[in-house]
C-alpha cells in the first residue's frame, strides 16, 4: 500500500516508471482501439474527416452504441497522468519551485481537460437550458490544449534557464538537455506546423470561396470545405493528440532518475 501511494505522489522508480507508461499505454490506447473499431463502418471513420472526440459521440451519425468506451478511455487517461505529472514536478523543482509548481499546475488543468472531454462528449443535444453537450466540450478541449501547451512551454524554459544560465542547481542534478530536446523538438514542430495550415486556411478559404461563387458553385462552410485537404481540422488535431502522448512518456523517460525529495531523505 505504501507503493501504491507512493507512486500515486509520483514517486516511481525508474522501472516502476517505466511498467506504469507500458500500462497505461496499453489500457488507453487499447481502449481506442475498441473505439475505433466499435465506429459504424458506414460512417466511415477518417483521420481526415473525423476529429478525436467523434470516436466518443453518441450522435446517430458518430458513434451511438458504443461511445462510452471513448469517454471510458478519456477519462480513464486524465485521471493516469496525474502521477505522471507529479514525477515531473518532483525533478523539475530542483530547478525552480516556483517555476516548477506553476507548469504543473497547468499540466494538471491539461489532465481535467483530458477527462472532461471524456465526461462531455462532442454532441449537440442540450444538457441544461441552452447549454449543449459539445459547448462543455469543446471548453473542456481548450483546458487541453492550454494546459499542456503553456505548461509544457514553463517546463521547456525552466531547461533552458538551466541549460545557458545556471553553473548548478541546488540538489546538483544533471539534466540531459540534448536527450530533452529530441521531445520538444518533435512536439513544437508539430505544434507549429499545425498552427500554419490551420491559420493558413482561414486565407485560403475567402479565395476558394470566392473563386467557387464565380463559377456558380457552393464549397460548403469553411469547415466542411477544408475536410480531406492538408488544411483539416480534425487531421491535425489528431497529429497534435498523437505527438502530445508520445512526448508526454518520452519526456518522462528523459528525465533524471533522482527527485528532489529522494535527494531530501539522503542528506
Amino acid at each position: 500500500m505504501d507503493t501504491l501511494f507512493r507512486c500515486v505522489k509520483g514517486g516511481f522508480d525508474r522501472e516502476e516508471l517505466k511498467l506504469y507508461l507500458t500500462a497505461v499505454s496499453v489500457y488507453f490506447w487499447g481502449l481506442i482501439f475498441l473505439a475505433w473499431l466499435s465506429f459504424p463502418a458506414d460512417h466511415r471513420f477518417s483521420i481526415m474527416t473525423h476529429t478525436f472526440s467523434f470516436l466518443g459521440s453518441f450522435e446517430a451519425k458518430h458513434n451511438p452504441e458504443w461511445w462510452w468506451i471513448f469517454s471510458i478511455a478519456m477519462v480513464s487517461w486524465g485521471m493516469l497522468m496525474v502521477p505522471v505529472v507529479f514525477y515531473y514536478h518532483r525533478r523539475l523543482m530542483a530547478l525552480s519551485r516556483g517555476g516548477a509548481a506553476v507548469g504543473t499546475f497547468l499540466l494538471l488543468i491539461g489532465c481535467a481537460g483530458i477527462s472532461m472531454v471524456g465526461i462531455f462528449p462532442d454532441a449537440s443535444p442540450v444538457i441544461a437550458g441552452t447549454v449543449r453537450w459539445t459547448d462543455v466540450h469543446e471548453k473542456a478541449a481548450l483546458m487541453v490544449a492550454a494546459g499542456f501547451i503553456f505548461g509544457l512551454t514553463c517546463y521547456g524554459v525552466l531547461l533552458l534557464k538551466d541549460r545557458f544560465f545556471m553553473a548548478t542547481n541546488p540538489y546538483g542534478f544533471r539534466f540531459d538537455h540534448g536527450k530533452l530536446l529530441w521531445p520538444y523538438l518533435m512536439w513544437s514542430s508539430v505544434l507549429v506546423i499545425s498552427a500554419f495550415f490551420l491559420i493558413r486556411w482561414e486565407f485560403v478559404y475567402p479565395q476558394w470561396k470566392a473563386a467557387a461563387l464565380a463559377e456558380g458553385r457552393d464549397i460548403g462552410s469553411s469547415w466542411s470545405a477544408a475536410l480531406g485537404t492538408r488544411y483539416s481540422f480534425p487531421l491535425w488535431e489528431q497529429v497534435m493528440i498523437y505527438t502530445l502522448y508520445v512526448f508526454l512518456v518520452w519526456f518522462a523517460l528523459v528525465l533524471p532518475a533522482n527527485s528532489v525529495q529522494a535527494e531530501k531523505r539522503n542528506c
